[in-house]
């Protein structure tokens, strides 16, 4: 017994390395966080805006479109705002019901057994 524990303990090293034997490392831990040597209190609030909100999104993906900008122009005539123009359904008809994805399915007969 004690020798398949010696060997359990040589495969843990050798498979994890001496620190994860060691239990100085997490398997699977970032080694690097990518921001260097910032101290943890560092927030880079020298690249905020005045009235920042910690943290708020600073870049929508629309440019420097106004708040006040609906894309109206892209819009169809009774438009509803907030409506979705993709239903996913691509040109299938208001009729369409996939039925030809639907299983089969026959009534089965009760048999009476006397």
């Amino acid at each position: 017994m004690k020798r398949i524990n010696l060997i359990a303990a040589l495969m843990l090293a050798v498979s994890f390395g001496p620190a994860a034997a060691a239990g100085d490392r997490v398997v699977g831990e970032s080694l690097d966080s990518g921001l260097g040597e910032l101290a943890p209190t560092y927030t880079a609030a020298e690249y905020n805006t005045p009235g920042w909100v910690r943290g708020e999104s600073m870049d929508s993906g629309l440019g420097n479109l106004p708040a006040t900008y609906t894309a109206a122009e892209y819009m169809y005539a009774g438009w509803v705002r907030g409506e979705s123009l993709d239903s996913g359904l691509g040109e299938l008809a208001p009729t369409y019901t996939a039925a030809e994805f639907m299983p089969v399915i026959v009534a089965a007969r009760s048999v009476e057994k006397r």
